[in-house]
């Protein structure tokens, strides 16, 4: 037909035009950058790509790559973000995707030939023991698991002997386990004790979620076992933190079933009930109201459209920005530490956070109750906005004060905050001008009994 003609032609272009990048362009590339610009570089490209993009692109890159060429493009990506937690969301998401992982792999093996395949199936071979694997095992299952422990040579004797009688008694195990988790669940107080119950965002208007979030289910917390509607929730009552990433377990607030963590609820009555309408997989984290994506690069979700639409990730600073502070002044993982208001975590923090000119970050909120008081960073003093105003409002103040007649002479060494630059101004007992860039963010250094050439 018409239409897959034109994909044809598109396909055909498109293959042509990538082709002549390779040829051309890439070989100038290495030639006119050096590493650290090209590092560079690719941060800024990538900066701006999303993680379902990446998702998408890796296994196609490993298929399509020789393996040379996929550990050199590996290397200049770990080298443009060394700074960030992109190594760990990569594992992470690998992890979470074997069958991407078993796809890529079986193509690059192929591609080396048979040895690689035999090596595959070797490793398929080698038993990974797992309690909750082998409980859920029927009888065949775990014979032919119980058969590849015994032809495993990698193992020792003992460890052998450990496996296979563990594996043969494992449905003695099970049965005990059961009944230890019923009878406990026999006690309608430790049900309420471990929040097995519906908590609500709007409870007139029977709208699941709690104060922070507006979701399905509850997660069970790995720590301590109990159910709660958000980690928020749960450090608020608790005397640890909990850790997100480590929840395996959920509870649908609809039908109140445990199950595995994920974006709908198993249960045949809910008929695949959403618990939210975003979800992450990796942080096992819901929400109902807000744009939100998982930033690859600081492995965590944060609140907007998605990198390249009105975020990007700095590779320097290691943390998200707004497009419009595409010119920032770069610290490096200058988000990796506390508000210097409350000493909150920053990098970790749900509150917004606030980009100073000078390079540092505080809260959006902090920074407003701070500024109706201070016009300085907190960390190094520079002027948090553009003072020209305010600068202006005070020279007209100073040309019309009188010293006394003691004080008209003297003057004082000052130092510039914002500049930098050394240099003397008149004596006041507040206010001091730089004679380099007009700033009254200054300090006193020196006091200099008389002197009639001040600058200012």
């Amino acid at each position: 037909t018409k239409l897959q003609g034109m994909c044809k032609s598109i396909r055909v272009t498109l293959d042509q035009h990538v082709f002549r990048e390779e040829l051309e362009l890439w070989p100038l590339f290495d030639k006119h950058f050096s590493v650290d610009e090209q590092d560079k570089l690719v941060g800024q490209i990538i900066g701006t790509t999303g993680a379902e993009v990446l998702q998408s692109m890796l296994p196609w890159v490993t298929s399509a790559l020789t393996q040379e060429e996929q550990n050199k493009m590996m290397d200049t990506w770990k080298n443009a973000t060394k700074n960030t937690m992109f190594s760990e969301w990569l594992n992470e998401w690998w992890e979470r995707n074997p069958a991407s992982q078993q796809c890529s792999a079986s193509e690059i093996g192929s591609a080396q030939g048979h040895d690689m395949c035999e090596s595959i199936d070797l490793t398929d071979q080698t038993f990974k023991p797992g309690w909750k694997d082998i409980f859920r095992m029927n009888q065949n299952e775990l014979e032919s698991e119980i058969r590849k422990v015994s032809r495993d040579s990698s193992l020792d004797p003992r460890r052998k002997a450990y496996l296979i009688q563990n594996l043969m008694t494992s449905r003695w195990i099970a049965a005990q386990q059961k009944s230890s988790h019923g009878g406990a669940g026999e006690s309608s107080s430790g049900n309420d004790l471990l929040g097995c119950s519906p908590s609500y965002r709007d409870s007139g208007k029977k709208i699941f979620g709690c104060e922070h979030y507006k979701r399905n289910c509850k997660l069970r917390a790995a720590c301590c076992g109990k159910l709660f509607a958000c980690r928020f929730c749960h450090d608020k009552v608790s005397d640890h933190s909990m850790d997100r990433k480590a929840t395996s377990e959920m509870m649908c607030m609809q039908c109140c079933k445990i199950q595995p963590v994920g974006p709908v609820c198993t249960t045949p009555s809910c008929n695949e009930l959403p618990m939210s309408k975003y979800y992450c997989g990796i942080c096992k984290f819901f929400d109902d109201e807000r744009s939100v994506y998982h930033c690859p690069f600081c492995n965590l979700c944060r609140v907007g459209k998605g990198l390249g639409s009105d975020f990007f990730h700095c590779m320097t600073c290691n943390c998200c920005l707004s497009v419009k502070l595409v010119d920032h002044k770069c610290r490096e993982k200058g988000l990796e530490t506390n508000c210097p208001i409350c000493c909150d975590f920053l990098f970790t923090s749900s509150a917004s956070v606030r980009a100073l000119p000078c390079g540092h970050f505080m809260h959006s909120a902090c920074f407003q109750a701070y500024t109706c008081s201070s016009y300085v960073c907190p960390i190094c003093s520079k002027s948090l906005g553009d003072m020209a105003v305010y600068f202006g409002m005070l020279d007209a103040l100073l040309a019309s004060e009188q010293l006394p007649e003691e004080y008209r002479d003297r003057c004082q060494d000052i130092l510039c905050n914002d500049c930098g630059r050394k240099g003397i101004a008149r004596f006041h007992w507040l206010y001091h001008k730089c004679g380099s860039c007009g700033s009254y963010n200054t300090r006193v250094i020196k006091m200099v009994s008389t002197d009639s050439n001040c600058s200012t």
